[in-house]
């Protein structure tokens, strides 16, 4: 009897990927919300920071002191609840939620301010930019400095993970902000490129320069610098092992959907890569369980052709694999090895 669809993490390589990026940065901060299972992980075996959005999440995590809670629309009560469970560190990205804060603190406390960066994307108005204008950060920080709980002062700002085209970071930091002599913490937010069929394995190498080049600047100005990789830790310590269903013509059926396996398929546009493609040949679209027109994983994979009842295996799946229940579909299995 076949094993059904289910996440394969490799724990090895998970710390794997941490080590890269502790390498080039001051603190590693992991964005919970990218795989929960990675995040656990992280936490037993590392030091790392966590980015954590809401209380739920904040539950699964055993050391709230290592969590910066990014806030959006929040009240006292929560933030009272978040004191009291131990949080001192904060992201906030408007002028309401940082007002909040500041009348209800507690003890001291380490913000940072986000600040929207100018967007380089295709896809104009499908994103929400987040973030104070720099503007309105030069007012702010003098101010803030002069706050006696805030122990610690930063600046946020997110770049789309994949969107290569946005990374001259310290130039475009220059530009915007006055007082660098009044922070201590710079975090580039937004997370780290995975390797997936429709993007360049080169890239990388391009991207770790200007990082390992901001955090030279940085530490010049004995400002620290946090890294959030997120969906480079998370995607390829983690394969997504698949069971073909049917096959006619060159379709090919697996056991799950991209709606409960890999969602980001269609929210980020991203392509999942196929252990053993081949760069030509015969090409098959592989589909998954449900009846939808959109619930495809790929359209053109070159392979051997497969018989049913064979594996398909796909590779960097461990980011964002949260699920829908669209069909009934249910949450898949992960099992973690090494």
């Amino acid at each position: 009897m076949m094993s059904k669809a289910r996440f394969i993490i490799s724990k090895k390589k998970v710390i794997e990927q941490y080590k890269k990026v502790q390498d080039i940065s001051d603190i590693v901060s992991y964005s919970y919300k990218t795989n929960y299972d990675v995040g656990k992980i992280l936490e037993k075996e590392t030091n790392c920071d966590f980015c954590v959005h809401s209380i739920e999440s904040l539950n699964q995590l055993k050391y709230p002191k290592r969590c910066w809670f990014f806030a959006q629309a929040w009240n006292k009560k929560e933030i009272e609840i978040l004191f009291k469970k131990g949080v001192s560190k904060f992201v906030v990205d408007n002028i309401n939620d940082l007002n909040m804060l500041l009348e209800n603190i507690q003890g001291n406390i380490s913000l940072l301010l986000r600040m929207r960066l100018k967007e380089h994307t295709v896809h104009t108005g499908k994103h929400f930019v987040y973030g104070f204008y720099s503007e309105e950060i030069n007012k702010l920080i003098p101010k803030l400095k002069q706050n006696k709980n805030i122990k610690e002062l930063g600046i946020h700002f997110h770049r789309k993970t994949q969107n290569v085209s946005e990374w001259s970071l310290k130039e475009e930091l220059e530009d915007s902000i006055k007082h660098f002599d009044k922070i201590d913490f710079v975090d580039i937010g937004g997370g780290l490129p995975a390797v997936y069929k429709n993007y360049r394995v080169g890239i990388l190498q391009g991207i770790f320069s200007k990082i390992i080049e901001l955090k030279k600047w940085l530490n010049s100005q004995n400002i620290k610098m946090i890294i959030e990789p997120g969906r480079f830790i998370a995607a390829s310590p983690v394969i997504l092992e698949t069971n073909i269903v049917n096959i006619y013509k060159n379709n090919i059926v697996i056991d799950c959907s991209v709606f409960n396996a890999a969602m980001d398929t269609f929210v980020a546009h991203i392509r999942l890569k196929i252990k053993n493609e081949r760069e030509k040949g015969e090409a098959f679209t592989i589909k998954g369980c449900t009846p939808d027109s959109m619930d495809i994983f790929r359209y053109r994979a070159y392979l051997d052709r497969p018989d049913i009842g064979d594996k398909l295996v796909f590779l960097n799946a461990g980011a964002y694999t949260y699920s829908s229940d669209f069909c009934n579909l249910q949450k898949l299995d992960v099992i973690i090895v090494n």
